[in-house]
């Protein structure tokens, strides 16, 4: 991962994620040792640079990862904002993990379950698009994932009785 160049009060920090950890400086900082709250489904540590305290920003359903300094993201420059999903999204996670108990169990079912899941997160909080689109995106996404996960278990079927 690119490390983050961050200047406060004139001295510059470089700030790496490793794993469990964040490197500025070359001094390791352990996330448990950090003070983190939580905001929705991200996981905020605060990390103390100078006089300042940068927030690190941590999604543990897609794996994102952000240095927000004065609620500018560090890597872009631009206005940061943790984007949660909206309530109705729920519904749509729901549906996703019936799949697993209603038609494909298994390793597979959870894995499809699972990439749903993060395709249903991803649209839900794209707000460039009108709430409209994103209902639509997500019940298409519920079908394609349940047609193909019906596929899968018919093309096993037919292979196993064949």
């Amino acid at each position: 991962m690119k490390p983050w160049n961050v200047v406060v009060d004139g001295k510059q920090y470089e700030v790496k994620a490793k794993g469990g950890k964040l490197v500025v400086n070359g001094e390791t900082n352990k996330l448990k040792t950090l003070m983190s709250k939580k905001e929705g489904m991200w996981k905020v540590y605060e990390l103390p640079l100078g006089a300042k305290k940068a927030q690190y920003y941590v999604n543990n359903w897609v794996g994102g990862v952000k240095l927000v300094m004065d609620g500018v993201d560090c890597a872009t420059g631009k206005p940061f904002t943790a984007k949660n999903p909206p309530k109705w999204t729920y519904v749509f996670l729901v549906i996703h993990l019936l799949y697993i108990l209603f038609l494909m169990g298994g390793a597979l079912g959870v894995l499809m379950a699972f990439v749903g899941m993060m395709a249903t997160i991803s649209v839900s909080c794209n707000t460039n698009m009108p709430v409209g689109v994103r209902i639509l995106l997500n019940i298409g996404i519920l079908v394609a994932f349940a047609a193909a996960d019906v596929g899968i278990v018919y093309l096993v079927g037919g292979l196993i009785g064949a």
